[in-house]
């Protein structure tokens, strides 16, 4: 029991501030969603961190008419520039999801609706208050996805919504394995056990628990080291270790084991890409993928919905059978032409019902560009396309630079690695005290 004291003492006190950064940044991290994560800026941070924030754009046009007009879609907000990008203005502090160019009016998906931009002018024609994940517009209705989940038809003239669907794909089309680069991704970042917010949930349930634990763990550390208020201490000590922490172990080893993964994700891309994951050891969370659209498209006949599985298609939004496998992160038509951004799977097109590879483009691209018959790839990691000039970043850049150790530096990476092996010991020493502790109750 002493050994078993110590162990847990050492590990708490080496990597608790560690724990506790990586519990809160991974807490806001899970809810994308916030506002207040784009709107909250700092300055005077390292230089690193601005190139993170460039992640956060998310779309961009270039007026076919005048090339010197830009229009930048970003979490942090819709931006326009009139001179080739030198120069932008800021005309809304929306998230902008997607930008759809369709004739000469552009749709947005936005964190509080759809909206179209013409004219100098931005309108919300749909879905007030709900989070436009993707978009997808034809000549007479547009389709949008809210949270992933929710498919609405719109009709794009009246501005009237026509229906929403929950869509449901048949257990014998979600029968695919998978690599373990998948999953372990899925899991950290809460979509990989249940569908809906579940998964999230529970991962946040982790991150409070822990958070919890770091700091009450650091006060008893420090009551006892003082020899001050023994009282408070021992109150403190039954409620930090308890039956919610216990239950909290469950996550917290899953956040823990995928994290030394994803610190070192490079390195052993090739082990996780080769190892298959047969569908019969999934999570419960593969067999619906209902909140897993995270891109549509309409073409006026088809609709089609990308998840981690694939492209899958229906005609009439019940029946869905897959088309095309392989992650479709961003699915953008333009014309009779239909561009697929893979996550994790090739980038590939799809024209006349066929589909083919596209090499030597951006993994991820988040929007294209065609001009005459040159097709550009906006990827946030190139160069060429023009960008707001960015000499801050949000709070969720912080977050997300402090959660993956870019803030620091490369090598900070190794640090979560032993906060994450000290979280492991932490978790196996303090079940085995509280059931030691539980046991000496019973036998009295």
């Amino acid at each position: 029991m002493v050994k078993v004291y110590k162990l847990h003492k050492i590990a708490g006190i080496s990597a608790g501030v560690i724990l506790l950064l990586l519990s809160v940044s991974g807490f806001f991290l899970d809810h994308e969603k916030w506002s207040f994560l784009y709107t909250t800026t700092f300055s005077n941070t390292p230089a690193q961190t601005l190139q993170s924030e460039q992640r956060l754009f998310t779309s961009y046009y270039q007026d076919k008419k005048n090339a010197q007009h830009i229009i930048v879609g970003s979490h942090r907000g819709l931006f326009e520039s009139y001179d080739a990008g030198e120069n932008f203005s800021n005309l809304s502090k929306l998230q902008i999801l997607a930008i759809v160019p369709f004739n000469n009016e552009l749709y947005l998906a936005t964190s509080n609706g759809v909206y179209t931009y013409k004219n100098a002018a931005l309108q919300q024609i749909a879905l007030d208050g709900d989070y436009i994940t993707s978009l997808s517009v034809s000549k007479e209705k547009i389709v949008a996805v809210v949270d992933k989940a929710l498919l609405v038809t719109i009709d794009k003239k009246r501005h009237k919504v026509l229906n929403k669907t929950v869509v449901k794909i048949e257990k014998e089309q979600l029968q695919q394995d998978i690599k373990l680069s998948r999953l372990i991704r899925d899991l950290h970042y809460g979509r990989g056990l249940f569908d809906g917010d579940i998964s999230l949930f529970i991962n946040d349930y982790g991150a409070v628990v822990l958070t919890f634990l770091a700091l009450s763990g650091y006060i008893i550390w420090f009551l006892i080291k003082q020899k001050k208020h023994p009282k408070v201490v021992r109150k403190l000590i039954k409620t930090h270790a308890n039956m919610f922490a216990i239950i909290a172990t469950f996550p917290l080893f899953i956040l823990a084991i995928t994290g030394i993964f994803l610190d070192h994700s490079s390195t052993l891309a090739k082990f996780m890409k080769s190892t298959t994951i047969s569908h019969t050891l999934l999570p419960p969370v593969y067999d619906t993928l209902r909140s897993d659209i995270w891109s549509i498209d309409y073409d006026g006949k088809s609709y089609r919905i990308g998840n981690r599985y694939g492209i899958y298609k229906s005609q009439d939004l019940k029946d869905w059978k897959l088309e095309n496998q392989g992650f479709a992160y961003k699915m953008i038509r333009r014309d009779d032409t239909l561009y697929i951004s893979g996550m994790g799977a090739p980038n590939r097109l799809l024209r006349d019902e066929n589909y083919t590879l596209l090499p030597n483009t951006p993994h991820m691209f988040k929007d294209i560009l065609k001009k005459n018959n040159t097709v550009s790839y906006f990827s946030t990691m190139q160069t060429k396309f023009k960008t707001p000039h960015i000499e801050d970043i949000t709070l969720y850049t912080l977050l997300l630079t402090l959660h993956d150790g870019t803030f620091f530096s490369s090598w900070w990476i190794w640090i979560n690695d032993y906060a994450a092996l000290m979280l492991l010991v932490l978790s196996v020493t303090g079940v085995v005290r509280w059931i030691i502790r539980r046991r000496k109750k019973v036998s009295k």
